[in-house]
């Protein structure tokens, strides 16, 4: 039995996974969102930025790997706080970079300019990397926990929408600063790491020892654990699903900002409000996605299929991203199409989250860790790729179409590939 079994704090439980993705995020961004001005000031150019967010996703993949596995030997409460106060010391130390005195230990006399900064940039956002995986498996296990099969969706796209939320907030937050403050653009990077390291005692307050810590039932009411072929079957549609949705997502994340700025020459305030309606857009297409399956499993229909349904619907908008390139630069018809993508992609992911939560519980923060490991194999190779593409050709085109058809690779694979379990709405023992 659980310390916590009231419903209320299931969600107040889903509430403070929303804050810790949105703090995820804001450190994320605050990257993107000042690429423009790290450029022009240290050099920073579409390779050596694609070569930083290759850095990030790499730093990822390695992290998903360790974090997953001490997920299910430490389990969320006691590693959560250690990857928040990870990820927030990564993005407050990031500044020294504008110090010369400091990153002169980092070039050499005959290093092109800006190679100190560059590498220290490359540094931290590697470790910020690294740190910030450990919050999937964390937040994974935690909704698992406290939150019924047919809830998992709804509470998914909850915890979730705190990646739109973060991206809403930072450019915001940015434009904020730079017009009341006058501080530089390292301002952002480390008031925000400030921010994460209050989310810990909220945490630790919050989710109590034990209270985490029931064994969880199978993924339905009554069914066995299905074989480990079955295991190993879905495990390969959940790798291929979530490689295409993060190369989805995270390349218009990371390029949008610069897109809007430096190929369609958008002021940095219309640029900020674009991105802001994006983000807006993709929070109501996440929550949206959660709960309408939410609410047809209420009606009937069974789990997986209005999650199927689901999935057909947003990875539909998503490919609206593969005409972005034919749309010219006027914004009243680029930015509704940009959140029309926004509002698609992010819905993908709770449908994801929940059909990777119907993975053997005890293996869930390893298994979790591998699927999100691959992602970020794959997504730092495209970044990489992109970059450089973009450098020597200033087309932004090939990463649209890959943003916006990819998402369909992955419907072919859950709609040939998994097969679902006998259904019913089970929920946590202590229900």
């Amino acid at each position: 039995m659980t310390p916590n079994p009231h419903p209320s704090w299931r969600w107040l439980v889903c509430g403070v996974l929303l804050l810790a993705t949105c703090l995820n995020y804001m450190d994320r961004q605050a990257f993107s969102e000042t690429a423009t001005e790290l450029k022009r000031v240290y050099n920073l150019d579409d390779q050596r930025y694609g070569w930083i967010e290759e850095g990030f996703s790499l730093g990822f993949a390695a992290g998903a790997l360790v974090f997953g596995f001490l997920a299910d030997r430490l389990g969320p409460r006691r590693l959560y706080p250690v990857v928040l106060v990870g990820w927030s010391i990564a993005g407050i130390v990031t500044p020294l970079a504008a110090d010369p005195n400091f990153t002169a230990h980092l070039q050499s006399p005959g290093d092109a300019e800006g190679a100190g900064p560059f590498r220290w940039f490359l540094i931290c956002r590697t470790v910020l990397g690294f740190f910030e995986s450990g919050h999937w498996p964390c937040a994974l296990i935690t909704a698992r926990q406290v939150l019924a099969v047919k809830d998992r969706t709804f509470g998914n796209a909850i915890l979730q929408s705190g990646a739109s939320l973060g991206a809403i907030l930072t450019p915001l937050y940015v434009l904020y600063l730079r017009r009341w403050t006058g501080g530089g653009w390292g301002l952002p990077f480390w008031t925000i790491g400030a921010g994460g390291l209050l989310w810990v005692p909220l945490w630790l307050a919050l989710v109590p020892r034990g209270s985490l810590s029931n064994a969880p039932p199978p993924p339905t009411e009554g069914a066995a654990w299905p074989g480990y072929f079955t295991v190993f079957r879905r495990f390969i549609v959940l790798a291929i699903v979530v490689s295409c949705l993060g190369v989805s997502w995270q390349f218009i994340r990371a390029w949008l900002p610069k897109y809007l700025k430096e190929f369609q020459h958008y002021e940095p305030e219309v640029s900020a409000r674009a991105v802001m309606l994006y983000y807006i857009a993709a929070d109501v297409g996440c929550l949206l996605a959660g709960y309408l399956v939410k609410k047809l499993t209420t009606g009937g229909l069974g789990v997986h299929a209005s999650r199927i349904l689901i999935y057909v619907g947003w990875a539909g908008l998503t490919a609206i991203a593969a005409v972005i390139p034919f749309l010219g630069g006027d914004p009243w018809v680029l930015v509704p199409a940009f959140m029309l993508v926004g509002a698609g992609i992010l819905g993908l992911h709770p449908v994801y989250y929940a059909l990777a939560q119907e993975l053997p519980a005890r293996r869930m923060g390893t298994l979790s860790g591998m699927l999100s490991a691959t992602t970020w194999a794959v997504v730092a190779m495209v970044q990489g790729a992109i970059g450089t593409h973009i450098k020597n050709t200033g087309d932004y085109s090939f990463g649209f179409y890959l943003a916006g058809l990819a998402p369909l690779i992955g419907l072919a694979a859950l709609l040939l590939l998994w097969k679902p379990a006998r259904e019913a709405n089970a929920g946590p023992r202590t229900q």
